[in-house]
């Protein structure tokens, strides 16, 4: 063992140690001060105090036969000592462990507009978009994934977590008809992606992943730039549908259509997706049946990550040695237990 390296982890409880010094200053004062018969005089009369005197010296010989250290303020004094020492977490020996890389915190933005019952695709872009999601949470990856889904209003899904399991399973409940309001306002979904992502302790940027046809208002569109030009994240989009597009269906089976009563078309629009991912410092990628598309997005991820984590540091990995006294004040308080005979 070597004790050039020791030190007391938490130096504070050495205050502690004051206690039984006020206590046995206490003690010495009351004795001192206050006599005797003032503090029984009370409760009987004088000439009867010599008759309720009692014989300490054969209770303290039986308190020395049942505790050695039962004897105050000695006794009690030593265990205080040792309690407060090893309060103090008294260790020596350690061992240096690297630090690795943070995970980094990773939320998707799910757009769960009516535009994404379209099925320009073999299946619905929804359907596509929850496939890209998984495709993502069967990656092993240092991330805390956390999903919102959006459409006239936000509503955070799942908050960060490494509980893939879970996020998968909720997956499985996701529908258009899961948000109360209808539309595709990108602004408030932003802004509160934003906020559950800088609440959280981290010393890489954070990632958004937008999963969605575009579909959204030229005023929305420029105010969702200015937000994600000045926000402290990257924003990575990804684009479901296709450019032909098709009708956007309804429930009771006919097609949407606008004011003037004409059958309105829904089509990706990758501009808009791509002038997102431009000002947010991230990459746009156009959803397929392969793989490529988030693994790119996943490899940007690590790309940030792997930046922030070049400088590997070391950290003490000390062995803590505050049970030895413990034990001993485990040994010194046995004998209190001690059955005495009657």
């Amino acid at each position: 063992m070597n004790f050039s390296e020791f030190e007391f982890a938490h130096p504070e409880w050495f205050w502690a140690l004051i206690v039984p010094m006020l206590v046995v200053l206490l003690a010495w004062l009351a004795k001192r001060h206050i006599p005797y018969f003032w503090r029984v005089r009370d409760f009987a009369d004088a000439h009867l105090l010599p008759h309720l005197l009692i014989n300490t010296a054969k209770k303290s010989q039986k308190s020395v036969a049942a505790f050695p250290f039962s004897l105050f303020p000695i006794g009690w004094t030593v265990l205080w000592l040792l309690g407060v020492l090893a309060l103090a977490g008294p260790r020596w020996d350690y061992q240096e462990q690297e630090v690795w890389r943070q995970r980094a915190n990773f939320m998707i933005l799910l757009d769960l507009s009516e535009s994404m019952r379209v099925k320009d695709l073999p299946h619905s872009r929804l359907e596509q978009a929850l496939q890209d999601i998984e495709e993502i949470l069967d990656r092993e990856e240092d991330i805390y994934i956390g999903l919102m889904a959006f459409a006239g209003i936000p509503h955070l899904v799942a908050p960060l977590t490494d509980d893939y399991q879970t996020l998968r399973h909720l997956l499985y409940e996701i529908d258009i008809d899961l948000l109360p309001i209808q539309g595709s306002r990108l602004v408030p979904a932003l802004e509160n992606a934003s906020h559950w992502l800088t609440g959280t302790a981290t010393h890489t940027a954070p990632h958004i992943l937008l999963i969605s046809d575009g579909e959204f208002a030229e005023d929305d569109l420029q105010e969702s730039l200015a937000l994600v030009r000045k926000g402290k994240f990257y924003l990575h989009t990804l684009g479901v549908g296709t450019q032909q597009g098709d009708f956007i269906p309804i429930k009771d089976g006919t097609w949407q259509k606008d004011a003037n009563g004409e059958i309105i078309i829904s089509r990706l629009n990758e501009d808009y997706l791509h002038q997102l991912a431009v000002a947010g410092r991230g990459i746009y990628r156009k959803a397929d049946y392969h793989n490529a598309d988030t693994q790119a997005i996943l490899a940007e991820v690590e790309h940030s990550l792997s930046e922030t984590a070049q400088d590997k540091t070391l950290q003490k990995l000390w062995h803590e040695r505050f049970y030895l006294l413990v034990g001993l004040m485990v040994i010194l308080i046995l004998p209190w237990f001690r059955r005495q005979r009657t």
